[in-house]
């Protein structure tokens, strides 16, 4: 009976780890075929574009991280919007989360599902008020405005997540520091930010991946080809060049290293900070 149980959990197991491994294979295999097609000639990966390079080459990467290549400026401009989406995310949807689960004010559920309505707009439905506006405001054709289109669309997910988070801080706490003379601003200070760290890197995480493979806000905000990020890169590429697959999927294959570098540089955070309370014990 106890070996039939054993042999049972052994076979349930093994069959988990194999629904497992085949659906990692499928997920990761185009990007595996991405990296390999990035170290293929051109004869290469229009002889055997799933293959193994035979032999590898560096001319593909030399030519994109070239002294005159376009990357760098393209690099340098995701670099910066995203970097200012997620600064501005960060502050707005810290603060509105704080405002939202730690004060009480009447209107205070109208306020926060207000914020959840903008989960309900999608972004091709917003594009002609959203490119009226940022005309209005000058912001046509600059980093600055795909910065503030993109923090605008990120906001609502991440008010829901910091108020969700900061609403588990023990009331007590808040009330002990307002015994000692503490004003929320001491309890932000000294609590919250303490204690912050995975609802933070969760929405930082979720921020940049939206925000780095954008296309469709820097394709209808910036005209000049001097501010493209990289996802407009790649179109560039498939335009420059038609039949050089290799190009195309080198270029992608750089512009996939900082994403992944940011994701498992944090990842132990994502799910702790969607899931547990913010304090244990």
């Amino acid at each position: 009976m106890i070996f039939k149980q054993h042999f049972q959990t052994t076979r349930d197991k093994a069959i988990k780890f194999t629904i497992a491994l085949v659906t990692a294979f499928i997920m990761f295999y185009p990007i595996l075929v991405v990296y390999l097609g990035a170290f293929k000639s051109k004869g290469q990966i229009n002889a055997d574009p799933f293959g193994i390079p035979n032999p590898a080459t560096l001319e593909t990467m030399k030519e994109i991280l070239g002294v005159s290549s376009s990357f760098w400026q393209m690099l340098f401009n995701s670099i910066v919007i995203t970097g200012g989406t997620i600064a501005i995310v960060l502050i707005l949807a810290m603060a509105a989360g704080v405002g939202l689960s730690r004060i009480q004010f009447k209107g205070r559920q109208a306020v926060f599902n207000y914020f959840i309505m903008g989960l309900l707009f999608p972004l091709t439905v917003a594009v002609l008020p959203l490119m009226l506006q940022l005309r209005t405001l000058g912001l046509t054709g600059t980093r600055l405005g795909v910065v503030m289109a993109q923090a605008a669309f990120s906001i609502p997910l991440s008010v829901f997540i910091f108020t969700g988070f900061f609403k588990e801080i023990p009331q007590e706490l808040q009330d002990a520091c307002d015994i000692d003379g503490g004003t929320l601003l001491t309890f932000f200070r000294h609590v919250i930010v303490p204690i912050s760290t995975p609802v933070v890197s969760t929405v930082s995480i979720l921020v940049f991946v939206q925000s780095w493979n954008q296309f469709l806000l820097p394709l209808l905000v910036l005209s000049d080809q001097a501010h493209y990020t990289i996802p407009l890169g790649v179109m560039q590429y498939q335009g420059q060049f038609a039949s050089g697959w290799n190009q195309i999927m080198g270029f992608i294959a750089i512009s996939l290293l900082p994403i992944g570098i940011f994701y498992f540089s944090m990842q132990k955070y994502v799910i702790e900070g969607l899931t547990s309370g913010a304090v244990k014990g």
